[in-house]
């Protein structure tokens, strides 16, 4: 078995019962509740990097020699023209 350190916390009246009524209806204890969201949050994906490529691709402009882009760019990148959605 995996050593378990023992913690303290101090939570607010809202926390405290949050806490509380989401053991109650998953009937596990108020400390696997705490876990369960820690372990949530570790899984989580690494946040964005400001500084991937895919965000400075907006950053230069480019001619497609259409005029009427921002009017019509669902037929321009879906093939489909707005009306027929």
């Amino acid at each position: 078995m995996e050593y378990k350190y023992r913690t303290q916390l101090y939570l607010d009246a809202d926390q405290y019962h949050f806490l509380k009524e989401r053991a109650a209806s998953y009937n596990i204890s108020m400390a696997e509740v705490v876990r369960q969201l820690i372990a949530k949050e570790q899984n989580k994906q690494e946040e964005i990097d400001p500084e991937d490529p895919i965000f400075h691709l907006g950053q230069k402009t480019i001619s497609t020699g259409r005029s009427d882009g921002s009017a019509n760019h669902d037929r321009y990148i879906y093939r489909q023209r707005h009306e027929d959605r």
